[in-house]
């Protein structure tokens, strides 16, 4: 099919004929238009989107079967009187227009998955192959760029500042002088400020205030006033959301509503030299549940993808004596959220989320289809930082852990590159589809430590994580083929489980201490680990049977001199102590029975026993002592064991659910007692189903067997699936009323880039500084900020580039500007699957001044136009956001490409912009040159044969 968009002629017509008009007696003067103009001897030859005669289906076919995308001797071929840089021009304008072609056809229905794969691995090809010709392309009187033409590159990812202001979730809406329900009673909280080193407790006791009314106003008065008179700066606020005015219909005719009442939440102003930690009395636990919530199927077709789901994050207080637990809050987590795999509580208070995501995810960026993201939050719901994994394909995380000290270690699966990672000795193709385990560890500040890629020749992924001793971190998985260093080889028969230990050798670098394989004939897989000093423990599903393993690990720790080179560029040697190494001896095992189709949901130590959670629908599980028995069909169940394995006297085991198929997505405990999260049978605990299809939370006595809080819970559409759940011993008390979160609060951020953004050590851009120079790269490092990287910008342009910060909302952004008037910059995407500029906001191509020139802007350097083509060489022509994307992306380069022959053309037809304008403000008319005049008759043409000529 061929299009065509008239209204572009129309415009561009209409736009240039008067200014022509003005150049009417040169123009008459051409014979064809490929004519000399009188103007300067030049020809302006016909151009190619008038005279090309292929169809976009035999451009696809030619572009499929290997025919270059840019060839000078085809544009030459198809039009013989081009040279220069109308060569050039019309060269990319032939491949510019496969590529519209290869998107179009992928756009249109019907077409099989197959195709779109083999149109997006040669539209792939078609776009490095443009952006090879062009980065290395000399011309004569204009310039041109794969990416955008600027005046200055502003990057739209920035790094969080530090905020010395906290507002509260909204505590109290109505009017201004009411008192506060929830302030009422008995509620009190300390405040622990530390000041230059010396901490004091500032207790906050409502009942201190007398008969004085308990408003928001005067409760943050006696605040301030108990602050100032410990001699504090720090000082709180009354934030203030007024109340919108509502409108109804009546009879036709709008009636105003009295507006609804004002929000109202606490704002902290803290202070620099002020550390604030807070806590309450007969603190209890507090639930966090994460919940995904939508129809799965809105149209009832299942070949369709039209379900939207939501993921909420909800805390509750605790539930006794058969009462669910008070709601605190609820939020709707972030669109791009598509999946909550784990979540856990933190010793400092905070929750921590590990989540797939499909999108921008708090203002990260991500490089491919998926990415992993470590969300943190405080107790409140406030969301802390968040961290992208920096996969440039796709990645899912599957587990995580949480050590004492506040390191955060998350593990799954990553396909394609993975930059900054130390890769294990036969790791997948980096641009294949095969998946490899990860691991990757955090500090407590959030910022990343080490992230390892291991894996063999086939399919492998980490699906456990756990801490243990002396800085080791222990992964599990299952794999399809030998992992590399194993003591063990793998099982015959789809994935078997593996247990590895990674420990920093004395220059910080993970390695492998040991691996081994185990498993059975059939797909297994390791659910969960846990530690209890050098004993480890692995629940894993092998084929249908749930089993536990324990291993006994010995650690060899050294202490040896280290040579380094420091920060300030200076060799120093030292002492490090590390692990060296470690080995292992296999203790006891217990198989637990078949699950028969269920799954093990969680794996924890409370009180020194071993919990196993998850849904079974067999109903004679192998643990003695049980409290409550299984309904039938599918239930939850959750054993109490001895950690040994062996000694059964300690052996508990409690079913929940009811006659229809409950299921089990998370667990925890806390004390003794269990909390089980899943989907919901139509006659669980006796309630009424209150949706379609309902999820549910129990809390359960392991030792009765009996739940102190049942509770069903929906969602949006009538569906809820809760995906995870965490509880925290502490987590609730009456700082919820006050919507303060409890622990330390952080007021400052990471400055670092690959902690702020999706960037990972290791990713490029390129930059120059005149059209064909040297391309010099420049690559973050683990610890580069905004600032390094500026720096790095201005030495690496030969300081051509001016590098500026601006601050949007609380971050802190990059503009890359020319630092003189007639310098230029342009900005490359890295090579080799390591481009960063996404990740940093930045676009690629041209930075330069401008200046008018008799009314038109052009650039100030004076070395002719600069057109650029705004091509993403990551358009995706496998999904339909993609391929419209890419359409439009074809659609625009394609535009920038005959806006550069019109400027051309009028150039060497003597046609200066303010000519144009002065004629087009008079209504002027005249003679349209003949090139023009044959391009609207072949447009007529093309249009006659698409219409019949009706």
């Amino acid at each position: 099919m061929i299009t065509f968009d008239s209204s572009l002629l129309l415009g561009y017509y209409q736009a240039k004929n008067a200014g022509l008009a003005a150049n009417a007696t040169a123009s008459t003067n051409q014979s064809s238009s490929s004519a000399p103009s009188s103007s300067g001897g030049k020809t302006v030859p016909s151009s190619p989107w008038t005279t090309m005669t292929s169809e976009p289906s035999d451009l696809v076919k030619a572009a499929l079967n290997g025919r270059k995308f840019v060839d000078e001797a085809a544009a030459v071929a198809a039009s013989p009187t081009i040279s220069g840089d109308y060569k050039k021009l019309f060269a990319a304008y032939q491949a510019l227009n496969t590529l519209s072609a290869i998107a179009n056809r992928s756009a249109e229905k019907g077409v099989t998955d197959s195709e779109i794969k083999r149109l997006q691995a040669v539209f792939s090809k078609g776009l490095n192959e443009v952006n090879s010709y062009v980065q290395n392309l000399s011309t004569d009187g204009m310039r041109l760029t794969t990416g955008t033409v600027m005046t200055s590159d502003k990057s739209t990812v920035g790094v969080p500042k530090n905020n010395y202001n906290y507002v509260t979730n909204t505590i109290y809406s109505g009017q201004v002088d009411d008192e506060v329900p929830t302030f009422k009673g008995n509620v009190s909280f300390t405040m622990n400020v530390k000041k230059f080193g010396v901490a004091t407790d500032v207790t906050m006791d409502l009942s201190e205030m007398g008969s004085t009314p308990r408003t928001m106003a005067n409760v943050v008065s006696f605040f301030n006033q108990k602050l100032s008179d410990a001699g504090f700066d720090t000082q709180f606020a009354v934030n203030r959301t007024v109340g919108q005015e509502r409108t109804t219909t009546v009879n036709g005719q709008t009636v105003k509503l009295p507006a609804t009442g004002d929000d109202f939440a606490l704002q902290i102003k803290g202070d620099l030299t002020e550390t604030l930690t807070f806590s309450a009395p007969a603190a209890k636990p507090a639930v966090y549940i994460t919940t995904a919530a939508g129809n799965p199927d809105p149209d009832k077709d299942t070949t369709t993808d039209d379900a939207v789901i939501e993921n909420t994050l909800t805390k509750y207080g605790p539930g006794t004596a058969g009462q669910p637990g008070t709601k605190v809050f609820s939020d709707t987590l972030e669109g791009t959220i598509s999946t909550v795999h784990k979540t856990m509580t933190g010793p400092d208070g905070s929750l921590y989320v590990l989540a797939d995501v499909d999108g921008t995810t708090s203002t990260q960026t991500i490089k491919g289809d998926q990415d992993v993201a470590l969300l943190k939050y405080d107790s409140s719901g406030k969301l802390l930082y968040a961290r992208t994994l920096g996969a440039s394909n796709t990645a899912t995380g599957y587990n995580m852990a949480i050590s004492d000290d506040g390191q955060v270690a998350i593990a799954g699966s990553v396909a394609g590159s993975l930059a900054g990672a130390t890769n294990g000795p036969i790791n997948s193709d980096s641009a294949g589809t095969l998946t490899d385990s990860f691991v990757t560890l955090y500090d407590a500040k959030g910022d990343e430590t080490w992230t390892v890629r291991r894996g063999g020749m086939l399919e492998d992924e980490a699906t456990a994580v756990a801490f243990g001793e002396d800085g080791v971190v222990y992964v599990g998985g299952r794999t399809k083929s030998d992992i590399p260093g194993s003591a063990t080889g793998a099982t015959e028969g789809g994935y078997d489980s593996y247990l590895s230990a990674f420990a920093t050798d004395i220059a910080g670098t993970p390695k492998a201490l040991f691996t081994t394989h185990f498993g059975s004939e059939n797909d297994d897989t390791v659910s969960g680990i846990v530690v209890n000093g050098t004993q480890v423990v692995v629940a894993s599903k092998e084929g249908s049977e749930a089993m536990l393993r324990s291993f006994d690990v010995s650690t060899t720790i050294v202490t040896e001199p280290r040579t380094y080179l420091n920060d300030k560029e200076v060799w120093v040697t030292e002492p490090t102590t590390y692990t060296k190494a470690a080995t292992f001896t296999e203790g006891a095992t217990r198989d637990l029975g078949s699950l028969k189709g269920g799954n093990i949901a969680g794996l924890t130590i409370d009180n020194g026993q071993l919990y196993i959670g998850g849904s079974t629908t067999n109903g004679a599980l192998d643990v003695d002592n049980k409290t409550k028995a299984a309904s039938g069909g599918s239930d939850g169940f959750v054993a109490r064991l001895s950690l040994d394995l062996a000694d059964k006297s300690q052996d508990t085991l409690a079913y929940y659910g009811g006659t229809g198929d409950d299921t089990v997505t998370g667990m925890a405990v806390s004390n003794g007692q269990a909390w089980l999260v899943g989907s919901a049978g139509k006659d669980l605990a006796g309630e009424a189903t209150v949706g379609t299809k309902d999820g549910y939370v129990a809390q359960i006595n392991v030792a009765t067997g009996q739940a102190s809080w049942e509770q069903r819970l929906t969602g949006k559409d009538g569906y809820a699936t809760p995906t995870s759940i965490a509880v925290d011993a502490s987590g609730s008390s009456t700082l919820d009323v006050f919507g303060i979160p409890r622990g330390k609060m952080d007021f400052t951020q990471s400055d670092k880039i690959v902690s702020a953004t999706s960037a990972r050590a290791g990713d490029t851009f390129q930059v120059r500084t005149r059209a064909r120079g040297t391309l010099t790269t420049i690559k973050i490092e683990q610890d580069d900020t905004l600032d390094t990287l500026a720096d790095k910008i201005r030495k690496a342009t030969g300081y051509a580039a001016k590098v500026e910060f601006s601050s949007v909302g609380n971050n802190r952004t990059l503009r890359i500007s020319p630092s003189q008037t007639t310098s230029t910059v342009e900005i490359l995407p890295g090579k080799g699957g390591t481009d960063v500029l996404e990740s940093l906001g930045l676009k690629p191509g041209i930075v330069r001044n401008t200046k008018t020139d008799h009314g038109q802007t052009v650039s100030a350097d004076g070395k002719g136009p600069i057109y650029g083509f705004a091509l993403d060489t990551g358009l995706d022509l496998t999904t339909d956001v993609g391929r419209n994307a890419a359409v439009s992306a074809m659609t625009k380069a394609l535009s920038a490409v005959r806006n550069a022959y019109r400027e051309m053309a009028d150039t060497a037809n003597g046609v200066k912009r303010t000519d144009a304008t002065a004629s087009s403000n008079n209504n002027a008319t005249g003679t349209v040159p003949t090139y023009l005049t044959n391009q609207i008759a072949n447009y007529q043409a093309a249009l006659d044969r698409l219409t019949g000529g009706g």
